[in-house]
């Protein structure tokens, strides 16, 4: 993986990229053929609250797509880390993460694009969805409650995954909302699982690789 910036609307945006790879196998034989040119593009969870794209949720996603042969683009919000610029009420961050995606599809072939995001960025996902032609989505613990979730409406494959004992997003409030949806996610819900997925980023591993 390398880090690097690029030009972002309101200054530089800091980002890591890793290109699509094989596939690892679980006996360590030779890998077979990946994803060539199916990218996954992440978004951390609230800048305000200490999220980077170095936090571990969205690492664990991380390294766990690239072991699956997508090719990964991690991403630091304005005000964070590198990044230039002011946290921005989540507007801004939409911008951020539309910044991104054109860099990447400008840089490199992107035939599949996963857009994937925890907490905070599952809603900035969910948001660009859409506008940014997404051919599927993944979103952990989104921000549910937080932000206003009306409008939001999703047509591509999707996965969710969410911890029971979530002290942050009521898992109840995410569930009757992703329920709600005419296009339902696949939803995975680890009971004993906390916001931030302590002890059980192996479940969510689990889960990553039975999905892509």
């Amino acid at each position: 993986m390398s880090s690097t910036v690029i030009e972002g609307a309101h200054g530089a945006l800091e980002v890591r990229i890793a290109l699509p790879g094989k596939k690892l196998q679980k006996s360590g034989n030779h890998g077979e053929n990946g994803h060539a040119n199916h990218w996954v593009v992440l978004s951390h969870p609230h800048p305000q609250f200490g999220g980077t794209m170095d936090n571990k949720v969205v690492t664990t996603m991380e390294r766990t797509f690239q072991s699956l042969g997508y090719g990964t683009v991690t991403y630091n919000f304005r005000g964070i880390g590198l990044s230039e610029g002011e946290y921005d009420g989540g507007e801004g961050e939409q911008q951020d993460l539309a910044q991104v995606v054109a860099w990447l599809k400008r840089a490199h072939d992107v035939e599949q694009l996963i857009l994937a995001g925890f907490s905070f960025g599952s809603y900035i996902a969910l948001k660009q969805c859409q506008a940014l032609q997404a051919d599927a989505i993944c979103t952990v613990a989104p921000a549910v409650g937080m932000y206003d979730f009306s409008d939001i409406e999703v047509s591509v494959p999707w996965v969710l995954i969410q911890g029971g004992e979530d002290e942050i997003i009521p898992a109840k409030e995410v569930l009757d909302w992703a329920l709600g949806q005419e296009n339902q996610p696949n939803i995975y819900l680890r009971s004993q699982a906390s916001h931030f997925f302590h002890r059980q980023l192996v479940w969510l591993k689990q889960v990553l690789r039975l999905e892509y």
